[in-house]
């Protein structure tokens, strides 16, 4: 069995997660960084080959840190500089290797993309390269048709998981509900939609989507939501699975709209697409009652149902 090192893209995590950053250092003795609004995580797994390594490591990750997704391997280009600080040699020295002008007969790799007027290429080949002439860091990695298939199996084989909750038990909400949880294994559109929405998950990292008709009355519809103590995505059906996240207002300076008995979900979608940025409530029922405000944000039209 070889060890190989991973540097995965990742999103759900931020170095603001204290409570996963640390369970994934103490867990799997990974590193999470963050550089220009991406973060990483880079971990070591075994296996007879890269990519089974990383599929056991994929599933590690999700059952040790439910809301980390990953998102596809980074692929580490260095330049002429990085890689003379990463052997301790000159630029010019480097220059020399990329042009084929040391260690015959072994070309240097091909360079995998030019930034401006540089050449960069993958550290991965370029480390393996390295280990001929005895700089290379002892660290395996994927090779490049290796990493294409790692990231083909996290695009195919990573579902989201849903906390689908029906707002009433009836065989149309109970279609809907069935639709979404197969979009949730198989359509791309709908998993990077609620990947992009983190803060609509549950303590256990499921995504929250109240499903309901749209005949259902709006203020029922919108009483269930304030049950919640996050927000959560809203689904429904006219001709087209509408989704939408369903956050608390923000007390702008325009007035709520409110929504009154009589209304149906689907009048509080149109109300929502004439007012996107519009916040909503309903009235106070008894002293006791708080009232609240919520907002629509993230609209999005899935699929013909």
């Amino acid at each position: 069995m070889a060890e190989y090192e991973f540097v995965f893209v990742v999103d759900g995590i931020t170095l603001d997660d204290h409570d996963s950053v640390h369970t994934l250092t103490e867990d799997l003795d990974a590193v999470v960084s963050s550089s220009h609004g991406v973060t990483r995580l880079t971990v070591a797994g075994a296996g007879p080959d890269a990519v089974t390594a990383a599929r056991v490591l994929m599933e590690r990750v999700h059952a040790t840190a439910p809301r980390v997704r990953l998102v596809r391997l980074d692929r580490e280009l260095v330049g002429v500089s990085d890689i003379a600080e990463l052997t301790g040699r000159t630029r010019q020295n480097v220059t020399q290797w990329t042009r084929g002008q040391r260690r015959d007969g072994v070309p240097f790799p091909a360079p995998e993309a030019t930034v401006g007027r540089s050449s960069v290429w993958l550290w991965s080949e370029v480390d393996a390269w390295l280990g001929g002439i005895g700089l290379g860091d002892g660290e395996l990695r994927p090779t490049r048709a290796e990493a294409t298939e790692i990231d083909w199996l996290l695009q195919t084989t990573r579902k989201v998981e849903l906390a689908l909750v029906r707002h009433v038990d009836s065989p149309h909400v109970r279609r809907v509900s069935k639709l979404l949880a197969a979009h949730a294994r198989t359509t791309r559109e709908f998993i990077h939609y609620l990947v992009k929405n983190p803060r609509v998950r549950d303590p256990r990292g499921r995504y929250t989507i109240l499903v309901c008709s749209p005949g259902d009355g709006a203020v029922d519809v919108f009483r269930r939501l304030e049950s919640f103590d996050h927000p959560v995505v809203l689904a429904t059906v006219t001709n087209r699975i509408h989704a939408l996240v369903m956050v608390d207002g923000e007390g702008g300076a325009a007035k709520p709209t409110e929504l009154v008995r009589g209304m149906t979900v689907r009048d509080w979608l149109g109300m929502i697409a004439l007012s996107p940025e519009s916040e909503f409530t309903v009235a106070a029922e008894g002293a006791s009652t708080k009232t609240a405000t919520i907002s629509a944000r993230s609209p999005m039209d899935l699929v013909g149902a």
